[in-house]
């Protein structure tokens, strides 16, 4: 088994030079200083804390001014988060975001997304424009893997095989669903979509299952770990603008129930696409857009989402909604749910507003 060469520097210093970040409601609570970066909270939304301690040798410094493109969590070890940056890279933290540190060795530029290997968390993919790198030694070495020709377009999503993780795929801002057998050395393209490539969503009962959405074009669905795919596009008629997805989520114990978030709003299927619903939330369709989602994967019924400046939760699958307001004044670009407890919510913000 590989060794983490990952050093976990204590996070003191930064926490004295920085302060704690801690918010009540939405508002500041005695932390001054750029809101954006990574915010956590553990009651729901009731309290915040922004986790902005990025350590860098024997100093820290603030990542109160980052823009966070993605948030993503080791599978293996829920207090191993990664978060792709607009221009810092890939930053990591080992003790559930309370210091980060920059993956030194990684390529410079949006992160656009990230994958850890689900049986090794020594390997890590990201994805900035138009190629796509790995490490499989814990950050100590990178290599660029793959690459588009056409320098203008962009590997949106990647993501890895849970069951078998030599079996990857990605997507593209051009609609191509690529996926390698070989852990990355070569890739072959397994469907054209018609838009851009918006989310990639493995069953987690049997991966031979891939939902993956296009934003503009549904869905398509493989039941053979992409030799084959149906488009889900038709069922959609009935509610406006929800081919726009830009999420996919498989309920963990029931993979037949399948959620999407869209321009319309979320909904939901019983029978793994065949059929849609509408689920209810406090705002009207089409009226709001979303940024992350999330559920309980030891509690159905335990729904998050997040909008520009509110956190939406619901403990009685979507029939009701609690709201919280988000404790920065930026929009949020990304939702992340620990796994382990099941109430602990990371969001990631954008860029000032202008």
């Amino acid at each position: 088994m590989k060794r983490s060469l990952f050093t976990l520097l204590v996070p003191l210093l930064g926490l004295v030079l920085l302060g704690q970040g801690c918010f009540g409601g939405g508002s500041s609570s005695g932390s001054t200083g750029p809101d954006g970066g990574v915010f956590k909270t553990s009651d729901y939304g009731e309290t915040w804390a922004q986790k902005r301690v990025l350590l860098k040798g024997p100093k820290a410094v603030s990542l109160g001014n980052d823009v966070i493109t993605w948030l993503i969590a080791d599978p293996q070890d829920p207090q191993t988060v990664y978060a792709g940056t607009g221009e810092r890279g890939l930053i990591f933290s080992l003790d559930g975001g309370d210091s980060w540190q920059e993956a030194a060795n990684a390529p410079q530029g949006q992160i656009e997304s990230v994958a850890v290997d689900p049986k090794d968390k020594c390997t890590v993919y990201i994805t900035i424009k138009n190629k796509i790198y790995k490490t499989d030694n814990c950050n100590r070495d990178w290599e660029e893997i793959f690459f588009d020709p056409k320098t203008d377009k962009t590997f949106t999503r990647i993501a890895v095989d849970w069951f078998n993780p030599t079996i990857i795929y990605a997507g593209t801002s051009e609609g191509d669903i690529f996926k390698s057998t070989d852990a990355g050395l070569s890739w072959l393209v397994s469907k054209r979509a018609n838009a851009s490539i918006t989310w990639i969503e493995l069953d987690p009962q049997d991966s031979r299952v891939v939902y993956v959405s296009a934003y503009g074009d549904g869905l398509w669905k493989t039941m053979d770990a992409g030799n084959t795919w149906i488009r889900i596009r038709n069922e959609f008629r009935d509610f406006r603008n929800a081919r726009r997805i830009q999420q996919v989520h498989v309920d963990d114990l029931n993979p037949d129930q399948v959620y999407i978030t869209s321009k319309y709003g979320i909904l939901k299927s019983p029978n793994a696409g065949e059929r849609w619903e509408e689920v209810k939330l406090t705002s009207e369709p089409n009226a709001i857009d979303i940024h992350g989602f999330a559920m309980n994967p030891r509690n159905s019924e335990e729904l998050f989402y997040v909008t520009d400046n509110t956190l939406m939760t619901s403990m009685d699958g979507g029939e009701t909604w609690n709201a919280q307001r988000l404790p920065s004044n930026r929009n949020a670009t990304s939702l992340l749910l620990d796994a382990e407890d099941g109430k602990t919510l990371y969001i990631g913000f954008g860029p000032t507003p202008k």
